[in-house]
């Protein structure tokens, strides 16, 4: 047993990382696609994940803000790196009474992480909003010559 278990250990590790990246990079492409299906003034974008022992769930939620409703909602479920996320109608609604449309015990550590997050969000940009200037009927705009 010399350089063979060395480069066994390589290959697993090598094989690992490529592995874990391609994972990471199925997330991240799930999550941009649902900002720009949902991109909009007063819309967040909250995840959370729940940890099981054998396999763990990642809820994406896009929230209305000033309606307090969730428009759009995926879960990634799943134990292996072949995960995808699909579609969850039936989390559609008030947030109010998100926590019982959960299906399974990790959905529900799933969504209490996600509101925690959107409870932080709130918070956060509460003070930070940008507010357009509203539009002025029949205004025109001159050209400027240079």
């Amino acid at each position: 047993m010399g350089w063979e278990f060395a480069a066994f250990l390589i290959g697993a590790l090598v094989l690992s990382t490529m592995l874990g990246m391609w994972q990471q990079g199925r997330y991240a492409r799930s999550v941009n696609a649902m900002v720009g299906e949902h991109r909009g003034p007063d819309r967040l974008l909250v995840t959370g994940r729940g940890l099981g022992k054998l396999r763990g769930t990642i809820v994406m939620l896009v929230v209305d803000d000033p309606r307090d409703e969730v428009i759009a909602a995926r879960v990634l479920r799943g134990s292996t790196i072949f995960a995808t996320a699909k579609d969850a109608p039936e989390l559609h609604g008030p947030i109010a009474t998100l926590p019982e449309r959960a299906h399974d015990k990790q959905s529900s550590k799933a969504i209490e992480m996600a509101l925690g997050q959107l409870k932080a969000t709130r918070a956060r940009v509460k003070d930070n909003r940008i507010v357009a200037p509203p539009k002025v009927a029949g205004g025109a705009k001159r050209k400027v010559q240079r």
